[in-house]
């Protein structure tokens, strides 16, 4: 018989007979998956942007020539550059080179505009190629690599209409902009060697002789080292002051440090808060199959009745667990991928890639599917005793 029914069709069955039941173990289903989502999907972004600010950090140690020591005041001391009137040839470092704790070393070139306002204009020269200072800095969406000519702009510095700054009276078109760094980099603009080498050519055309002789391929006015062991930083600093002439190692513990403890301490305390809301829901979801588990002993009793074996029984009713926990797994990513922008102000694809976001779906998926089902068969076990056989009825 075509209309027959069969054992995979009763899962069915069963939901259609008992929605309400079948709701509230839906509903807890989803209410996990969206939690643990969320979780997953804050953890990585989390993970993101503590690597990011790890990054921001900058320099272990900065190199300034000792002449120009002087001119750098503790509180303006950053780890990812601080300007100074000031510029030396790079040969005077050739000798770090022979120490083997020192595994990066990138040079910023200092020149200095003065605005109609009075107010002096940094402009920040870098090497592209080796920076791990202030490239971390660079806003996402924009471009690292600085087209020949054009500058990068700090978080406070205003450009025209045409989306200029002039620098020496030449207009250099912006094509980057830095993150607010809270530092007074942020009213400066950066741009490459070969682009400050043409900097200063308009600033000497300018009257501003003091840099004719500077030249961007062979001088400094900082020198940024990051060394192979954060245990090694004294030892470096106190290395290069004692072995390399003419320049001054220095070094600051509270520059930006507070960044990345900051989002440490708040990722633990997110995840700690999204951890605890999914173990309360698994057990809610627990106490709730065992609650409604009570509903069905009788059921359980005529599956027995009729000569159903415990096997059976278990496959029937792990089906409809399974089925029902499925759907509300599945509705509960739904609602985590809608409500999280709205919680993060970005698209869920902005903390991670979008096949990173779809693997966490599924891991939420499974787990919640699985923990319904194990919860299931937990109950199952509570009522599985019930004898085989007729249960007698009073008359």
């Amino acid at each position: 018989m075509s209309g027959a029914l069969s054992l995979r069709r009763i899962p069915l069955k069963n939901i259609g007979a008992h929605p309400v039941r079948a709701a509230i173990l839906a509903f807890l289903a989803l209410a996990q998956a969206a939690c643990l989502l969320a979780g997953l999907v804050m953890a990585d972004g989390m993970r993101s942007e503590l690597a990011l600010a790890e990054e921001r950090l900058g320099a272990d140690l900065v190199i300034y020539p000792t002449a120009c020591l002087n001119q750098v005041e503790r509180k303006r001391l950053v780890m990812i550059g601080t300007p100074v009137r000031c510029h030396q040839g790079r040969s005077a470092l050739d000798r770090t080179r022979y120490n083997p704790d020192i595994a990066e070393i990138t040079y910023q070139l200092y020149v200095a505009d003065t605005l109609p306002t009075g107010e002096t204009l940094w402009i920040v020269g870098f090497d592209p190629a080796t920076d791990f200072a202030l490239s971390p800095w660079m806003e996402r969406g924009t471009s690292r690599e600085l087209a020949p000519g054009t500058i990068a702009a700090g978080a406070k510095v205003a450009q025209g209409e045409d989306g200029t700054v002039p620098l020496f009276g030449t207009p250099r078109a912006v094509s980057s902009r830095l993150a607010e760094t809270g530092t007074e980099l942020d009213d400066a603009v950066f741009v490459s060697m070969d682009t400050l080498e043409s900097i200063i050519g308009d600033a000497v055309e300018a009257g501003a002789g003091e840099y004719a002789s500077v030249q961007p391929g062979r001088d400094y006015s900082a020198a940024l080292v990051r060394v192979s062991d954060a245990e090694s930083v004294q030892s470096v600093t106190n290395w290069i002051n004692l072995y390399v002439r003419k320049v001054t190692a220095v070094r600051s513990d509270e520059a930006l440090v507070d960044t990345a403890s900051s989002i440490g301490s708040q990722r633990g305390v997110t995840i700690g808060v999204l951890g605890a809301s999914w173990l309360l829901l698994l057990i809610a979801l627990i106490v709730a199959q065992f609650t409604l588990m009570n509903e069905r002993e009788a059921e359980v009793y005529v599956w027995r009745s009729v000569g159903a074996s415990r096997g059976a029984i278990a496959r029937v009713m792990t089906g409809e667990s399974a089925l029902i926990h499925l759907v509300g797994a599945c509705g509960g990513v739904l609602v985590a991928a809608a409500l999280l922008p709205l919680v993060a102000g970005a698209p869920v694809g902005g903390a991670s890639s979008v096949a990173r976001v779809l693997s966490f779906a599924g891991v939420a998926i499974v787990v919640v599917v699985a923990a319904g089902v194990v919860g299931t068969r937990l109950a199952l076990r509570r009522v599985g005793a019930i004898p085989q056989g007729q249960k007698l009825v009073p008359a």
